[in-house]
């Protein structure tokens, strides 16, 4: 069930977010140049998978606007580790999966890109409002293509039991929507005050 209108920025999600953070002694790194962080989430499972995830970072990469990592946040790699990477994102994508939970853990100023919502539009929406960080997700249809109808074990056709492939170029126009969001956020502004442009008289 949706939030209902207003139900945002959860001060008792603000504070286990930073609690946490604190606790296990993660720290926010400097970022050595302009570029915001962008951290793109990999699936090594079965379905949901971006099929042409490195066409998209290659596009990013095209921008020079952004410091691009691609994570697969399994069994393997350490929470702390996860963390520490999600803290220093700026803009958090993925596909509709666990991996997005991630966004507890996000600065206070960051943008999350649920580049697709298979068809389950109020999760991780929910979960960013109440987070307190600007939600962002695909907006034209025709500029997504599933590889199949998808195939549920009992169901039958799903939007969660296939993969997709996007367009490269709307990827990019929405990218650079959260990164217009980031970069107006005080708390960003504070921290790059060398990167805020002010307007002269």
């Amino acid at each position: 069930m949706p939030l209902i209108s207003g139900c945002e920025q959860s001060g008792l999600f603000h504070a286990f977010s930073h609690h946490v953070i604190h606790r296990l002694g993660i720290e926010q790194e400097v970022a050595s140049n302009e570029k915001l962080r962008v951290t793109l989430l990999s699936r090594s499972t079965t379905y949901r998978k971006i099929l042409n995830e490195d066409q998209l970072i290659k596009a990013l990469k095209a921008t020079d606007e952004f410091q691009i990592t691609k994570v697969d946040f399994n069994w393997n790699t350490k929470f702390e580790d996860q963390l520490q990477i999600t803290w220093n994102t700026d803009i958090l994508i993925g596909i509709h999966g666990a991996g997005l939970t991630h966004v507890l853990f996000l600065p206070d100023w960051s943008a999350v890109f649920e580049i697709y919502n298979c068809e389950d539009p109020g999760c991780y929406h929910d979960l960013s409002r109440l987070r307190g960080v600007r939600y962002f997700t695909w907006e034209k249809p025709s500029k997504v293509k599933p590889q199949d109808k998808g195939n549920h074990p009992t169901e039958g056709a799903h939007a969660k039991f296939t993969n997709y492939e996007f367009d490269p170029r709307e990827f990019v126009r929405i990218v650079r929507k959260a990164a217009e969001h980031v970069r107006n956020h005080p708390l960003w502004q504070q921290l790059h005050p060398k990167t805020v442009r002010h307007n002269e008289l």
